[in-house]
């Protein structure tokens, strides 16, 4: 985006429990002025947040409270005034100091949020706050938290009988006859019930008390006919009439969400009847001889902007024209009516247009143009215009003609409505009709009707469950009746003997019991087709976490809480429920929420993509990219003076969107694999920092402030800081082009890294201007064993609700490897909010909770979100993740005990160069204790000081300092035993002179847990006068795939390479001195040579030996040379070369099942030739017969040329085993297309 806003501080949560006073200064950036012209813009200032709503730059903070009550002052305000012609005054009318203070809740805990307007204008200059003080005074009145009172059923009426769900398509009467009950499955239809709340949208406000559970619909007895006994309900029908109460006026409410209604048949008895009330004997103050009646035309065809919940109908280009034909229901055409026409244009010249009825002219409607270049702006804009005409007959034509001077130009209507009204005439079998007093005064009318018979009844239907009959007389085709008509009432008469439609049959419904269900942890709610992951998903938070889960579908929840209805708000309410009851039980508290399924903007499948597996919360706007969202957090918004987008998120909550069984076992696998032994590494000391070079190096700066707190607050992590402007920039046809970032980036993927933050421009398929990433690149990573998760404060990375797949969601799916999680957009989002928020969460992923264990993905979201409070734009980051997950960074700590036998304690030593050093330490647990049963290894990690450098000023660009401590001296594996371990390195001969501080890295693991630590209590630099006479460099030996590989030998196009190396000084992977990096070289282009410095390991407990394995990937067919490049730390070097043939082939060297014999399950794995890649892979199982029993397809991933484990459990595929010996068959085929199998023997045997 271009509009910028800066945010160069951090403000993490103050906790407050007395009377404190926090000092404030604001630092303000000076206006520029760029080629003469006058910007006309506000200043800005470190810390600022500006909104799309006024434009103005705000000082936002949060503080963490105590349970009272507070009291908040601004003193000590200090203010600079100017008269700056350089910014845009306009907008500042306040005389005084502006603030705001907002008190949010999440999960117990109090926040007070502070918002400042730091301009005021007095005798027209403008004052910019540079100084004041925040005072919070604690109260000793109790802080009387929000919560919800609401009495929620202890049981739901589906938890026993037969229930049948039925479904309704408009309002009106529908009958069911005694014949179709029976067909159902009631024998008794007399003891049939009905159930349902109707069918509209539920109220998205907590404090509007929902329709819990399902409520009893009162039914009518009665003869149909042909005869039949039947029963009659009425269904409300999706479409909400809503009344002004001023004008009178009615205007209607799409659902969103649903266009049926659904109703629920029971065979409990109690059957609810409707009853007739008792007559009114006091006088009518009116005879009632017509109704106010309404209707409208509103086709839901498009979503302009693809979000939110506003979907237009006819299209128009210039000089189109189309007409809207309505026929109105007796229509006293004594009165005129009221039209309303909602239409918008998008134009970038003047464009208007113009409505007829019935041929007469009666508006011109004029929009104002559109700035179509500018995707921030509004798409279209929007026009509503409401006019009086007399009615010519009750049949209309309203026309809209279209007139625009840009041909590109297009509009777009939304709806035409008419407020008229009907003369009361019965005119078919269900007669809807409504009634209100003159203004609401007269208390009682007497309505007259025409057209009736003496078998037509009226019932009272302006509240579905309490439905009553109203007496009425009849005489020469006139009923009348008293009702009281203060305020609107909706009335319905109708015939029993006539044509009265049936609902549809929507199916049986089991019996179920949310309402006296188990308090949990974690609910997982997912798409039926996804339940198999899902309950392997629940199972492991079970066993491995030891954590309360329920799984269910959305349907159960639907049928409980909203009606049957695919309402969001019903899952509100089933959570609001859960985490009512947890907090008055004390255990057991709901926490989290997986949503585990694919959403999307069209709710009700408009489009019929299909891809509405659970629901999502969309915007009421659909026409400003930077204003409309979409966002999971109004599930878990909670409290009960909230609701809708505005309050403070209770639980944390995460979306996994997959759209198919595989998509969804992908991620739980890689779920599952994350803890595991096999994905331990140092990597997961790594934070890597990705900074866009646009916007005057803003989303650099942003990058380096937090690499920058990361490194003070957690110095046992290393950053990895890519920024764009520190690689060299190449001019292409294409545009600008950053291909060594690209490479940066793969290369720290493969490598692993424990969490990777983009800041900058993006859109759904790529990274940048400059598409450093993009969906095919992630379809490339292997990196299965090295997960990070993802958080990118750019635009729209992570759009799930798109009809199509957005690259984050590549990421979160791509079977080989790319992330474990994003904390990622969905929207157009702003710079300055968005490092607010990236800020909070670098503030809380690597806090610990009450255990000592790293909090949850689902926590670390809901304390970001809760203390950062930057409005709509916080909302369009998603938890695209387990939010019960854990982060996988080390939770015992690593000691330094010692060096070169000098304890730590008594002060800094020296590291010089050609000196061997000696570490010794131990692994303790997370309070510092020695772990005496810690037995495993160790990977330290010796780094020379850290530099300060440059950016390169790409592009004209101002070049941008920043730190960095990347050289790595040494990177060696050591034995930790008992707890204790020792190491020891020779130190390069070409460390920098300069003396100043180095740093150690560690990370030990065994078969169980990890640690991880850093010393920085040393020097490292100067001068040695040590001679020794070496100068002979390392030897080499290497190989492609395997030790085994012959020289000239055959490998396909995705290979590793493998290097052993040694030398008595050991090995230089500093780099320090010029050329002295570890190189690779492939077929002798030296203009692309790969630095492999951060791919040696040295060996264990040795310093002189190691390996390097290096992935080749995309490897041409033909002949190959690889030359690679060693020194050692004496500065010698050493060369070696080998030949290698691309074949681009398949082939299955073997394939393995265990345990074989089986009994409940057994796991198929094979190797091959095709290292790192995924393949789609087909297993059959046979008979020895021949007949096959059952066929598994799946996408299957490996790590180097060993794939994952294909696992498969019979019971659970409903396939019945004999005992006896049978046949399987693995074929497996590449993304290229290539294919092989291989077959083996099974024994199958009973427990």
């Amino acid at each position: 985006m271009s509009r910028l806003f800066f945010f160069c501080l951090f403000f993490f949560l103050t906790s407050t429990s007395r009377a404190d006073d926090f000092k404030r200064t604001i630092h303000w950036y000076k206006n520029e002025q760029i080629g003469g012209e006058n910007l006309k813009s506000l200043p800005e200032f470190e810390g600022s947040i500006t909104t799309s709503q006024t434009g103005l730059p705000y000082w936002f903070e949060s503080f963490e409270l105590g349970e009272t009550e507070i009291e908040v002052v601004l003193k000590d305000v200090v203010f600079e005034f100017s008269d700056d012609s350089l910014f845009d005054s306009s907008l500042i009318t306040a005389d005084n100091l502006q603030y705001w203070q907002e008190i949010g809740s999440s999960s117990g805990k109090s926040f007070l949020r502070l918002t400042i307007n730091p301009f005021i204008r007095r005798d027209n200059r403008i004052g910019k706050l540079v100084g004041f003080t925040v005072s919070i005074q604690e109260k000793p009145m109790l802080l009387k938290a929000a919560k919800a009172s609401y009495p929620w059923k202890s049981s739901s009426v589906l938890a026993t009988g037969k229930w049948t769900k039925i479904k309704t398509k408009t309002k009106g009467i529908y009958k069911i006859t005694f014949d179709q009950l029976k067909s159902w499955g009631y024998p008794n239809p007399d003891q049939v019930a009905v159930y349902g709340n109707g069918g509209y949208m539920l109220s998205t406000l907590n404090r509007e008390l929902p329709l819990d559970d399902l409520n009893a619909c009162p039914i009518y007895k009665g003869k149909d006919n042909s005869g039949k006994d039947c029963i009659f309900f009425y269904s409300t029908g999706s479409v909400k009439f809503n009344q002004d109460v001023e004008t009178g006026s009615l205007n209607h409410q799409q659902n969103y969400y649903a266009s049926e209604s659904y109703f629920y048949l029971t065979d409990l008895g109690n059957v609810k009847t409707i009853g007739k009330v008792a007559e009114i004997t006091e006088p009518a103050g009116q005879q009632v001889f017509s109704f106010p009646n309404y209707t409208f035309s509103e086709k839901e065809l498009s979503n302009l902007i693809s979000s939110g919940s506003q979907w237009f109908g006819e299209q128009f280009k210039p000089g189109g024209s189309n007409t809207i034909n309505l026929l109105l229901d007796d229509p006293d055409l004594t009165k005129q009516a009221r039209f309303s026409v909602y239409v918008a244009g998008r134009s970038s010249s003047a464009s208007s247009m113009n409505v007829s009825l019935n041929g007469k002219p009666v508006k011109d409607i004029s929009f104002q143009t559109v700035d179509v270049g500018d995707p921030t702006v509004y798409f279209a804009d929007d026009r509503v215009v409401e006019f009086t005409e007399p009615l010519p007959s009750k049949n209309l034509q309203v026309k809209l003609t279209y007139s625009a001077s840009n041909s590109s130009s297009d509009a777009w209507l939304d709806y035409v409505s008419i407020n008229y009204q009907s003369l009361l005439s019965i005119n078919s079998d269900v007669y809807i009709f409504r009634g209100r007093g003159v203004n609401g005064q007269i208390q009682v009318s007497e309505f007259v009707l025409n057209g009736a018979t003496s078998a037509t009844k009226i019932f009272d239907v302006t509240d579905l469950s309490n439905i009553s009959e109203i007496p009425a007389t009849y005489a020469n085709s006139q009923l009348k009746f008293k009702s009281n008509s203060s305020l609107l009432r909706e009335y319905i008469a109708f015939n029993p003997a006539g044509t009265i439609p049936a609902p549809e049959l929507a199916g049986v419904v089991a019996n179920q019991n949310l309402h006296a269900g188990d308090l949990s942890e974690l609910i997982i709610v997912s798409h039926p087709a996804l339940l198999n992951a899902a309950n392997d998903l629940a199972n492991f938070h079970r066993t491995t976490d030891q954590m309360s889960v329920q799984v269910m579908t959305p349907e159960l929840i639907y049928n409980e809480f909203s009606g049957g209805l695919p309402d969001p708000s019903g899952f509100r309410n089933y959570f609001r429920m859960c985490y009512d009851r947890g907090k008055q039980s004390g255990k057991n508290t709901l926490k989290y929420i997986l949503l585990m399924g694919d959403g999307t903007y069209d709710n009700r499948n408009i489009l019929g993509k299909n891809l509405n597996m659970i629901p999502t919360f969309q915007s009421d706007n659909s026409l400003s990219p930077t204003e409309s969202f979409v966002t999971d957090d109004f599930f878990v918004i909670l409290d009960e003076n909230e609701g809708g987008y505005s309050g403070t998120v209770d639980l944390g909550i995460g979306r996994l969107p997959a759209r198919t069984p595989d998509e969804a076992r992908i991620v739980v696998d890689k779920i599952r694999n994350y803890q595991k032994q096999e994905a331990m590494g140092n990597w997961r000391n790594v934070v890597t920092f990705i900074g866009d070079d646009e916007d005057n190096s803003t989303h650099m700066e942003q990058a380096e402030s937090m690499a920058n707190f990361i490194n003070k607050t957690y110095p046992a992590f290393v950053t990895d800081k890519i920024y764009f402007d520190a690689y060299r920039q190449l001019s292409t046809s294409g545009g600008e082009k950053y291909p060594d970032v690209t490479t940066a980036i793969n290369n720290r993927v493969k490598q692993g890294t424990l969490v990777m933050n983009y800041t900058g421009h993006a859109n759904e398929k790529n990274l940048a201007d400059e598409n450093v990433l993009d969906i095919g690149i992630i379809n490339t990573w292997s990196n299965y064993k090295r997960l990070p998760i993802f958080v990118t404060a750019t635009c729209e990375f992570s759009r799930f609700d798109s009809n199509e797949t957005s690259a984050g969601e590549h990421i979160l799916f791509n079977p080989a490897g790319g992330g474990i999680g994003l904390f990622s957009t969905t929207r157009l989002v702003y710079s300055g909010a968005n490092f607010v928020l990236n800020s909070k969460f670098f503030k809380y992923i690597f806090e610990k909770d009450q255990s000592g264990k790293n909090l949850r993905l689902g926590d670390v979201m809901r304390l970001a979100k809760a203390s950062a409070n930057t409005g709509i734009n916080q909302l369009n980051f998603t938890l695209l993740a387990d939010p019960a997950l854990r982060l996988a960074n080390p939770n015992l700590k690593v000691e330094t005990t010692s060096i070169n036998g000098k304890n730590v304690v008594t002060g800094l030593d020296t590291i010089r160069p050609l000196s061997v050093v000696t570490v010794r330490g131990y692994v303790a647990s997370n309070t510092g204790s020695k772990l005496s049963t810690f037995n495993g290894e160790i990977i330290p990690t010796v780094y020379d000081k850290a530099m300060q450098v440059k950016t390169l000023g790409n592009a004209g660009e101002e070049q941008m300092d920043y730190t960095v401590q990347n050289n790595i001296i040494y990177r060696g594996l050591a034995t930790v035993k008992n707890g204790d371990f020792e190491f020891s390195f020779f130190v390069p001969k070409d460390v920098s002179y300069k003396l100043d501080k180095g740093k150690i890295l560690y990370y030990a693991f065994n078969d169980s847990v990890d640690a991880q630590g850093y010393f920085d209590g040393f020097y490292i630099g100067g001068s040695s006068n040590a001679v020794i006479a070496d100068s002979k460099g390392p030897d080499i030996e290497l190989f492609i795939n395997s030790e085994s590989f012959k020289d000239g030998g055959t490998v396909s196009a995705s290979s590793v390479l493998i290097a052993n190396i040694r030398d008595d000084t050991g090995i230089n992977t500093a780099g320090t001195g010029i050329g002295h990096d570890i190189t690779a070289v492939l077929d002798g282009d030296n203009s692309n040579v790969m630095v492999l410095n951060d791919y040696f390991q040295a060996s264990r407990d040795k310093y002189t030996e190691g390996t390097i394995v290096f992935p080749l990937i995309k490897l041409a067919e033909g002949n190959h040379t690889l030359k690679l490049k060693v020194w050692d730390v004496m500065s010698n070097s050493s060369e070696k070369e080998i030949r290698f043939v691309v074949k681009d082939d398949f082939r299955i060297e073997s394939v393995l099942c265990y345990p074989n014999p089986m009994q409940e399950q057994t796991s198929f794995v094979f190797t091959h030739n095709q290292p790192d890649e995924t393949f789609k892979v087909d297993l059959e199982v046979f008979q020895s017969s021949g007949t096959r029993v059952d066929l598994i397809s799946s996408k299957v991933s490996s790590q180097g040329t060993e794939s994952l484990p294909l696992e498969w459990v019979p019971s659970s595929r409903m396939v019945k085993m004999r005992p006896g010996v049978y046949i399987y068959r693995i074929s497996v085929t590449t993304p290229e297309g290539k294919s092989g199998s291989a077959s083996g023997r099974l024994v199958f045997v009973h427990r």
